[in-house]
């Protein structure tokens, strides 16, 4: 039997303030469900959201405009694997990016994720290798995002990078016709933020790609391009938004779906050390919030 469950709406930033509103330029929509730790946001083709639950045990539907959610128990998750990013490919068909508490690992798995009826059922079918950037992972931080563009899959990490004194975040893409990996580097804008999440979008045969970068107090959505090929490029992002200039309290935002309009939709993850907090929240941030 699915679950569903109506999503209560926030007060607009504006109207009738609370102790818990949240000021914000656009809508925000707390979602009403016993999924906790949300982390990575997907867009379908019907323009559903889906997001995954960090401890493996659900992934969920979210109807964006009624709020309203649907749990889809995860089956086949490895042992000691969190569920850290998840996109939509086609029809019931996602790619799950995880991550574990493993210190000094080399790589982690990639799973693909299928409905089956009112399970979410995954499998392995490769790994991104942190040897691309002769790097190692340490606990709990691995694939934070992952988008794709005409077939090539793109994956953010929360990994750091530190070269000539700056701060450069390992992106790698992955080519199914060459079945080629290319290990990019996009700059950090600030002292301590980590890619959180990603989405992208074609550009005149260009992956265009937006991006959270965060920390305590830091919250960013920046935007650069990675072009095809099979040479790893530094990548110099834009600031397209600074979060914690336009919503406060600042949560903890760890999915992102970029939507057709220009808008973005923000997840937080309201899971800390696996205490649950406030309700996992949407932030919906307008076009016109972004440069």
């Amino acid at each position: 039997m699915r679950a569903w469950a109506v999503a209560a709406l926030v007060i607009l930033a504006g109207g009738g303030c609370t102790k818990k509103e949240a000021r914000a330029p656009g809508r925000v929509l707390r979602l009403d469900t016993d999924v906790a730790g949300l982390s990575g946001l997907s867009r379908d083709e019907h323009g559903a959201l889906w997001a995954p639950g960090e401890d493996a045990d659900a992934v969920l539907r979210i109807e964006p405009d009624s709020g309203a959610v649907t749990r889809y128990p995860v089956v086949g998750a490895p042992e000691g694997t969190d569920l850290e990013a998840l996109t939509w490919i086609e029809g019931t068909r996602f790619v799950v990016g995880t991550e574990t508490q493993e210190k000094g690992r080399t790589r982690d798995v990639i799973l693909d994720g299928r409905l089956d009826g009112d399970r979410f059922v995954v499998s392995p079918i490769g790994h991104l290798e942190y040897t691309l950037w002769q790097l190692t992972a340490p606990n709990n931080h691995g694939i934070e995002g992952l988008c794709h563009v005409d077939g090539v899959m793109v994956f953010a990490t929360e990994l750091v990078e530190e070269k000539d004194s700056r701060r450069w975040a390992p992106v790698g893409s992955y080519d199914p016709k060459t079945q080629a990996w290319t290990a990019h580097r996009v700059a950090l804008t600030t002292e301590t933020g980590k890619l959180a999440a990603i989405d992208c979008r074609d550009d005149d045969g260009v992956v265009e790609v937006i991006a959270v970068e965060r920390h305590y107090g830091v919250s960013r959505l920046l935007r650069f391009r990675i072009p095809h090929g099979p040479v790893g490029q530094w990548i110099e992002p834009a600031v397209a938004a600074d979060l914690s200039m336009l919503i406060s309290p600042l949560p903890n935002f760890e999915g992102l779906a970029w939507l057709k309009d220009g808008s973005v939709v923000l997840l937080t993850d309201n899971e800390y050390r696996r205490v649950s907090s406030e309700p996992s929240t949407l932030y919906f941030i307008p076009a016109s919030a972004m440069r």
